[in-house]
């Protein structure tokens, strides 16, 4: 079986960052440490037989293991996104990635499929991270913003928005476009992200399911190597959460305002929300005539300083398949 690596440099840390639960609020205290949600993890394997022993892992540290009926309970902490990873020795792990408060108290199934010949380098000082974790973050950080949908406006098919992701001084190239509904309604969307050269460079392809709460196939191309298709398991991606027509509308702080990004110049309704704890502040700069209505974004955080923005790079039509996925 061929080997695939995955050269990515720490510009992948603002991505990271997105998903992080720290997000949202006033200029004010961090939220509890304290685990405060539950959610039950089913692990079996590919023929649906439950795994004793699996190591189920949260992203806020609580770790435990299955028992004989391949069940485990974890606690956790932080409202928005939370990484939930599952493995066992000899089997392909799996990452869950669960949205408080609204998965509180479900089951998820994780099925542990066969071994994959998968090689990693990532040069990312983020302690425990896998290989099996990047998929997923990365539909995060470009389809969500603390577990909440950011496109608030519908993309059409062809259209493609780019962008700077900032944390610090780490900037991260993104792009996102709608490539094609097909008859049963299902959606492909291509993502690209760009490193410091062309072997850093990934591309990806994805199928969603009609609705886009599920995702179907998912294939990759990195640097200048063959597109290949890459393992999706159910229960692998959490759709965000749609804002009410209400909401977008009573988080509107100022209109016509002027906002200058790598794009050029728009004229915007800013939209400030604030969620859970008073950890930090969402901001949106809404214009249209722009795919998802978004033009630039930012999180200040307890300190009032910007944390993390997301300004719109460019924005077009006539985006296609790159890697032949249908």
């Amino acid at each position: 079986m061929k080997t695939i690596y995955f050269a990515i440099r720490r510009t992948v840390l603002p991505l990271a960052v997105v998903l992080m639960p720290l997000l949202f609020g006033g200029c004010s205290s961090a939220l509890t440490k304290v685990p405060l949600f539950k959610v039950t993890i089913q692990v079996v394997d590919v023929d649906d037989q439950p795994i004793k022993g699996a190591i189920v892992e949260s992203s806020n540290g609580q770790q435990t293991t299955t028992d004989a009926g391949g069940t485990a309970q974890v606690r956790l902490a932080s409202m928005g996104v939370n990484m939930v990873s599952i493995w066992a020795e000899g089997l392909a792990p799996v990452v869950l990635s669960i949205v408080m408060p609204v998965d509180m108290g479900k089951t998820f199934t994780a099925r542990l499929g066969q071994p994959i010949d998968i090689s990693a380098s990532i040069n990312v000082n983020i302690t425990g991270m896998m290989t099996t974790a990047l998929y997923p973050m990365l539909f995060q950080a470009l389809f969500t913003a603390q577990g909440y949908s950011m496109e608030l406006v519908p993309y059409g098919p062809g259209e493609w928005t780019e962008w700077d992701h900032r944390a610090d001084e780490d900037v991260t190239a993104m792009k996102k476009a709608y490539l094609t509904k097909l008859g049963n309604g299902q959606e492909w969307w291509q993502m690209r992200m760009a490193g410091g050269d062309a072997d850093d460079t990934i591309i990806m392809e994805v199928l969603f399911n009609q609705g886009r709460d599920s995702i179907r196939r998912l294939r990759q191309q990195t640097g200048s190597g063959e597109p290949s298709e890459v393992p999706v398991t159910e229960g692998w991606y959490t759709p965000p959460m749609e804002l009410t027509s209400e909401s977008m509308a009573g988080a509107v702080t100022e209109r016509g305002v002027s906002v200058k990004v790598p794009a050029g110049s728009f004229k915007a309704d800013l939209l400030e929300f604030a969620l859970y704890g008073g950890a930090g502040t969402l901001r949106l700069w809404q214009a249209k005539g722009v795919p998802g209505g978004v033009v630039k974004a930012e999180m200040v955080d307890d300190n009032c300083d910007v944390s993390w923005a997301s300004e719109l790079k460019g924005h077009g039509k006539g985006a296609k398949t790159a890697l032949n996925s249908y």
